[in-house]
Formats: structure tokens, sequence, C-alpha cells
């Protein structure tokens, strides 16, 4: 997904892999090294005051609405996370990987250990 397409995303509804609604989509966040979208914040909970960081690896963009490969409490219990100026610190990727069982970026990994 380019990243023109991604920033249009904000604001819609999102589903998790399973149909249920979650919330919706507050925020892009794209990869420093790739320069392509790779977590989205969702507005969960009863106003939508709350946002969560969801990957979009295995998410599908459809027609109004943005389908998740992770289940709905999958979201609602992911660590809570401030970025801080739009951007997310070596720590708070590394848990949010780790949260939703993914694999880093080569890239990201070798830039870890310069």
């Amino acid at each position: 997904m380019n990243v023109e397409r991604a920033q249009d995303l904000i604001g819609t509804p999102v589903f998790d892999k399973d149909g249920n609604r979650v919330g919706r989509v507050g925020n892009v966040y794209v990869d420093d090294d790739t320069n392509q979208p790779e977590w989205v914040t969702v507005r969960v909970g009863l106003l939508g005051m709350k946002e969560t960081f969801v990957p979009l690896d295995g998410a599908k963009a459809e027609e109004n609405r943005l389908e998740l490969g992770v289940d709905r409490e999958r979201v609602r219990n992911a660590p809570q996370i401030d970025a801080e100026n739009g951007h997310l610190s070596d720590t708070e990727g590394h848990d949010l990987y780790r949260y939703y069982g993914l694999e880093r970026s080569v890239q990201a990994d070798e830039d870890d250990l310069t």
C-alpha cells in the first residue's frame, strides 16, 4: 500500500479478521527506512478517545473499510503507546512487534546494531 492510499484511510471504519467492528483509523505511521505505511492507530472505546496501534501487515483495505489481520480483543489489549511527534521510539516499536507476533524488517534490525 502506498503512502497516499494509506493516508486516505484516516477516518475509515475498521473491522477485525472476524468481521467485528473495532473503531476508526486515527493516524497512519510510516516506516522510517522504507517510507511504507506500517501501522495505523485505531480509535476504540465508547467515544473513540483511546487510540491503539495496529499493524497493517495482514490488513486489507476494502471500499470504505479496513479489515485487520488480528481480532478485536488483540487490538483492545494492545500496549498503550503515546507516540510523541508522530514517531514511535525503538522500544515502542519492539514492544508492538513482539505483542503482535511480527518480525521486524531486516533493515530495522541492522540499524539497531549500528
